[in-house]
């Protein structure tokens, strides 16, 4: 992710991206399990004024709102770069369908310094079904357990992977540019499915 890395309405809504979208969607009403590995090198900059999602489930024919003064088409989830933090944000939506309000109920995973120079596992257990179940592990602990947080039913859950920036004018210059690595990224059934193992090996 380089400084200008932006394409469409991002460019003029304050956003940078490199991003993956998984052509395999998680339809509402299902279960699924969501594995990659991760690798921040060792010189990984993180802006304290500047989110980094380093990946998120996002929902196609949801409900729509503003962020910022720009139209702002909610997540479900991210999971964030800022400072020297990583986070979780599950998206609380509220109101009518087309101006909800949206609230971050966050969890922390761990710190950018911890991340960098290694490579970190993350598994996600999205249960779909009702008003959602949903579990975040990393190399192999779970560090997240909710529910509660489906209120709008959409087409469909999409996964998406890279780095996205928003606000970047909140820097007060340039982003330096960003790099991350990803491998291993999968989509099962079940967290058996996910998991490199000697009957599931890395490909």
């Amino acid at each position: 992710m380089r400084p200008g890395d932006c394409a469409g309405e991002d460019c003029v809504t304050n956003r940078e991206r490199s991003e993956v979208t998984l052509r395999q969607v998680i339809n509402p009403g299902t279960s699924r399990w969501i594995a990659y590995s991760l690798y921040l090198p060792s010189d990984f900059y993180s802006s304290p004024n500047v989110n980094k999602t380093i990946g998120q489930i996002h929902q196609r024919g949801g409900p729509t709102g503003t962020a910022g003064g720009f139209p702002s088409f909610p997540p479900l989830l991210q999971i964030s770069a800022r400072s020297i933090r990583v986070d979780a944000c599950v998206h609380i939506l509220t109101g009518p369908d087309n101006d909800v309000r949206d609230v971050c109920q966050d969890f922390s995973l761990s710190t950018v310094s911890a991340m960098r120079g290694r490579w970190t596992d993350f598994v996600i257990h999205l249960d779909a079904r009702g008003e959602g179940f949903m579990e975040i592990y990393m190399n192999g602990q779970r560090k997240v357990q909710t529910s509660g947080f489906i209120r709008f039913v959409p087409e469909n859950y999409y996964v998406k992977y890279g780095i996205y920036r928003s606000f970047v004018s909140r820097h007060g210059g340039p982003m330096p540019t960003q790099i991350a690595y990803y491998d291993e990224v999968r989509i099962g059934a079940d967290r058996a499915s996910v998991a490199v193992s000697a009957e599931n090996p890395v490909d």
